[in-house]
């Protein structure tokens, strides 16, 4: 892992931030902008595919749910896809599970 030395904002967003911290974190300049890093953080470091977990069957509380990747019915096939956050994508069928489509 890399540290960041120097980091620098434009003049008009280092006074916008100095605002939001004002307004929104009782003029903790600090914690606005270690949460300004932890709101990029996500798009910088997208969550990876980890695997699938195989689902026997679906509930009837599912009703006709589609697959997010094909807009098909799951079938008797089913899967959840787990990311490196924890979290979860799903209802998938098998064939975009083969495909990689999660």
């Amino acid at each position: 892992m890399s540290k960041l030395r120097s980091f620098r904002f434009p003049e008009e967003k280092l006074e916008r931030l100095k605002e939001i911290a004002r307004r929104r974190h009782g003029n903790n300049q600090t914690r606005a902008l270690l949460e300004a890093i932890d709101r990029y953080y996500g798009e910088l470091n997208p969550p990876s595919l980890q695997g699938y977990i195989r689902i026997d069957r679906l509930s009837d509380l599912n009703g006709d749910q589609t697959c997010p990747g094909c807009d098909q019915s799951p079938g008797p096939g089913a899967w959840i896809a787990v990311y490196s956050d924890g979290t979860v994508k799903g209802v998938l069928c098998d064939d975009c599970v083969e495909a990689g489509r999660a």
